[in-house]
């Protein structure tokens, strides 16, 4: 592999494309998008008793329109259904439907093939290394 010298940035950005791409055409059986399984992943695994829209924003690092747009697809999708929080009903809390329960493990199964296919030649030692070096860019990078 020739050694290229593009900014950090620039390769994650080139690696995101690259995974973004593929991860779409393997969910397509599925009848959903890499940020569609992002949102529904964000549900299946939060610790929260009430999910609302704000929650999945600051979860995801995502804007509020698109976070809209995401839910307003997953709904249609029959994905999620939402429903007017008790205490404040500007606010709607977001739940899962069995649909989504459904293709939970195949969309994990999609996830860990190109998880696979990143880390190929990569030592134990190296993919833990890697984690440990993406969390803490991130971390340096998200919002508080």
């Amino acid at each position: 592999m020739e050694k290229r010298g593009y900014p950090i940035g620039f390769t994650v950005k080139q690696i995101n494309n690259i995974y973004e791409k593929d991860l779409n055409e393997n969910l397509k059986q599925l009848g959903i998008t890499a940020s569609q399984c992002a949102v529904l992943d964000f549900l299946l695994h939060t610790n929260k008793e009430e999910v609302n829209q704000r929650d999945v924003e600051r979860g995801l690092s995502l804007k509020n329109p698109t976070v809209t747009g995401l839910l307003k697809r997953l709904e249609e999708k029959g994905f999620i259904f939402c429903v007017p929080n008790t205490a404040d009903k500007r606010k709607k809390n977001i739940f899962l439907t069995e649909k989504a329960y459904d293709i939970q493990r195949k969309m994990e199964a999609n996830r860990r093939k190109l998880d696979r296919q990143l880390t190929r030649g990569l030592t134990k030692k190296e993919v833990a290394a890697l984690e440990r070096g993406l969390e803490k860019v991130l971390y340096n990078i998200a919002e508080p």
